[in-house]
């Protein structure tokens, strides 16, 4: 039997207790506190067996070189912490760059060259899932694996931070992509965990772009049927373009009829394009709530939604790294303000020049704390930088015990947008505000489309 074939045969068996127990906030909670209490033994144990007693980890050649066993390491954690151990460790040379991971550049510390394979980051602990990749729009593609396990935990937080922002129990509507990349996928299953499965799911797609390849629409429905088959009334995919937003908006309106609001899950330009829709059509979107992710939520694209009437809730995530943070729900210190997921992360910052002439940044470094990711990072550059604080701030996810915060989130080396990559680091700014400032308009129409390119990810 084919590999593919016998991952979703098990995915769809797995999937029927999978639904059976729905994620509540009270169940979130008690995973919140029980991770956050077992942090530094779950890091210490996954280190060891998947770094220190595998010996094709990449990390072990770093480590060694460092002079830090598995002995020391430990002992660095239990007297200082987790997080001053990774600076130490960064300090040393224990890192991976973005355009180390992206295989842009060799991996050399002290004019030593280590070698380097992405796939040697998948941990060698976990089996099953499926495979799903990001767009590999200006590198190779990052493949990872979905597992149920892990989209279960995060269905668990997700419903704390929908509880935390008056959320819980919405409708939802779903436009992001399909297979192959996971988004789509991810959020449809912790929505149908959560017992709101979308009402649609609409999966952009370019103007006139070819679909998704027939085996990639196949697995796609295959899940959907299974979770249907087990008592989830889960959407098949509707590849429609940007341009096809009416087709979104009038599948919104259907839902704001049924009297109890609603949550979009779609990236901010995606939430900007409908909310210029919906004003042009008279609609009001005051029950309406985005749950945004995919590209950086700008001051800007998060006044365009206010002005329309609607709310939103950010949530961090990358292809490598997976879901990073969910929004604060009390005081923020940005639009774009989340709480970093401590029981399953670490973050520390390091000082580093960006690769287009942008000049200095301080860019992330994340570090796998749960036992089970599929990936094991061990601090790895997300390509992302902004500003890491910890502080109190009033609401539910500080009080579990969440108080470090991420803002300000910006990528140090591309722009993101429906899904496509660019090179830059002030362009956001310039497209966002000073253009809409100077020649009217929105944030969203100063874009420039790149059919090719999205039609190339689209049928990948």
């Amino acid at each position: 039997m084919p590999g593919w074939l016998s991952s979703y045969l098990r995915l769809a068996w797995d999937l029927r207790s999978f639904l059976r127990e729905p994620a509540t906030p009270e169940r979130g909670r008690e995973f919140i506190r029980q991770t956050l209490r077992n942090r530094d033994s779950a890091f210490l144990s996954l280190v060891r067996r998947a770094v220190y007693g595998n010996s094709s980890s990449p990390y072990l050649p770093l480590l060694q070189y460092a002079g830090c066993e598995y002995g020391d390491l430990e002992r660095m954690v239990r007297a200082d912490g987790l997080e001053p151990a990774l600076r130490r460790l960064s300090e040393r040379g224990v890192y991976l760059t973005q355009e180390e991971v992206k295989g842009r550049q060799p991996v050399v510390r002290g004019g030593r060259t280590f070698p380097f394979d992405v796939a040697s980051l998948n941990n060698p602990l976990v089996t099953g899932g499926v495979r799903v990749s990001s767009s590999g729009s200006r590198s190779p593609r990052t493949s990872t694996m979905l597992r149920l396990d892990r989209v279960a935990f995060m269905s668990q937080c997700q419903a704390v931070a929908f509880s935390a922002h008056g959320l819980l129990g919405r409708p939802t509507l779903l436009w992001m992509p399909g297979m192959p990349s996971g988004a789509g996928l991810t959020q449809l299953l912790q929505f149908a965990r959560m017992g709101v499965p979308p009402r649609r799911w609409f999966s952009p797609a370019g103007a006139g772009a070819v679909k998704p390849s027939l085996l990639k629409r196949l697995a796609a429905l295959y899940i959907v049927h299974a979770g249907r088959l087990f008592g989830s009334r889960m959407p098949s995919p509707e590849y429609v373009s940007g341009e096809q937003v009416e087709a979104v908006l009038a599948s919104l309106q259907e839902v704001l009829r049924l009297g109890r609001g609603c949550v979009v899950s779609c990236s901010p330009s995606a939430a900007v394009r409908l909310c210029q829709a919906a004003q042009t059509a008279g609609v009001g979107l005051e029950q309406v709530a985005f749950s945004t992710g995919g590209e950086p939520l700008t001051p800007a694209k998060a006044a365009e939604i206010r002005r329309a009437g609607a709310g939103m809730v950010n949530v961090y995530a990358s292809s490598d790294v997976g879901i990073i943070g969910f929004s604060c729900a009390g005081e923020k210190s940005a639009c774009d303000d989340v709480h970093l997921q401590q029981g399953t992360l670490a973050a520390i910052q390091h000082r580093r020049e960006t690769p287009f002439g942008g000049g200095p940044v301080d860019a992330f470094l994340f570090t796998s704390v749960m036992d089970r990711p599929s990936r094991v990072l061990l601090n790895v550059e997300s390509g992302d930088y902004g500003v890491l604080e910890t502080r109190e701030c009033g609401c539910e996810l500080g009080a579990l015990g969440w108080k470090q915060h991420l803002h300000s989130i910006r990528s140090f080396d591309k722009l993101t947008g429906w899904g496509m990559t660019f090179v830059g680091t002030n362009l956001v700014h310039i497209v966002e505000a000073v253009l809409p400032a100077r020649f009217g308009g929105a944030s969203t129409d100063y874009r420039r489309r790149r059919p090719a390119a999205e039609r190339a990810w689209m049928s990948s």
